[in-house]
């Protein structure tokens, strides 16, 4: 299938990129939005991919990607026929009315699920997609609205991303849908692959993840924060919790994951390749996951109860968690006052 006719859920900062690269590769691009953000999505959007050096240089000029079109109602989607659906939005969105609706209204269009957590795939085909029609994915990209605080080097603000090397996005369903959407979005650029089985893959280190980047929050967004507060240590013991919770359910983790919840090597290898990833990692983790937060704390109350429910430990998980509840409580109540002052 040369052309496909693709209808892209949310226009994030994943669905952005996914979106530019399937229209690349000569697919006929639709976004599926709500509709109070539906005007500013047509007017398209600037990209900067940072694999391009010339897009990292000061002053750099964005690409322009527009030539797509808009929906906002399952009777659009109806109204047209659509190969393949891309969810791209967050776990928490996956709730709702919306998506039984949109997924009656793409016929028998493929359905490709990128959300990480464990429950995402029974949300997706609870919503009415049969197995045979549903295909799943791993974002290995790094996306962000840029300028980051602190940049200079764009010259108007736009979405920037990268592909790390080596780590092409993974896909895993029935054998022909899952080609054809590894195909479409290689034509555009986009680095991916077929896996036998996306779900377990993205189980684990999602799993070391999550615990990690609520020690950060709670250590003020730095690895040397968190280090001082000691949270990073209890994000180390969260993230071996939590691996062991996903394998009571997929089996065994992959070879050298359990090297990962050791801080000291974790703060190592930031170190390493700090020099490599063209953008301030930890501002970008501040500013990307405070953004998708409700997501990492369903993430981690996932974890909890399922360890709990499986008779596992989940001591550092549970201290992660009244932590997060403590200092969002605690930013909330601030809020006001803030407001106060500035009024």
């Amino acid at each position: 299938m040369s052309h496909p006719r693709v209808l892209v859920v949310g226009a994030g900062a994943v669905g952005q990129v996914f979106a530019h690269h399937y229209q690349r590769g000569g697919a006929e691009v639709t976004f599926f939005v709500r509709d109070k953000y539906r005007a500013d999505v047509a007017r398209g959007f600037d990209l900067y991919p940072l694999n391009q050096r010339r897009r990292r240089r000061p002053g750099a000029e964005p690409v322009r990607f527009d030539g797509f079109a808009v929906v906002s109602a399952a009777a659009e989607v109806a109204a047209r026929a659509f190969d393949q659906v891309v969810l791209t939005v967050a776990s928490p969105a996956l709730r709702g009315p919306w998506l039984p609706e949109l997924v009656a209204a793409a016929g028998d269009a493929t359905v490709v699920a990128l959300q990480p957590g464990l429950d995402d795939r029974a949300l997706v085909l609870a919503a009415g997609v049969p197995e045979d029609r549903l295909v799943q994915g791993m974002i290995s990209l790094v996306s962000y609205h840029a300028p980051l605080p602190g940049e200079t080097r764009f010259a108007r603000p736009g979405m920037a991303y990268w592909f790390p090397p080596l780590s092409p996005s993974p896909f895993s369903g029935p054998a022909a849908r899952t080609a054809a959407v590894v195909a479409a979005l290689r034509a555009g650029g986009l680095p991916a692959k077929r896996h036998r089985d996306v779900p377990r893959l993205a189980g684990f280190p999602t799993a070391v993840m999550m615990p990690y980047l609520v020690a950060l929050e709670l250590g003020g967004w730095t690895v040397r924060g968190a280090a001082r507060a000691g949270t990073l240590t209890v994000g180390g013991r969260g993230g071996r919790e939590a691996v062991a919770v996903v394998r009571s359910l997929l089996g065994k983790p992959p070879l050298g994951l359990g090297a990962l919840t050791r801080p000291w090597l974790l703060r190592a290898g930031l170190w390493a390749t700090r020099p490599l990833i063209p953008l301030p990692l930890e501002i970008y983790l501040r500013e990307h996951f405070t953004k998708v937060g409700e997501q990492t704390r369903e993430l981690l109350d996932g974890y909890i109860a399922k360890g709990q429910a499986a008779g596992l430990p989940v001591t550092a998980l549970e201290e992660l968690a009244a932590g997060l509840r403590r200092a969002r409580a605690g930013a909330a109540a601030d809020a006001p006052a803030t407001a106060r002052g500035a009024s």
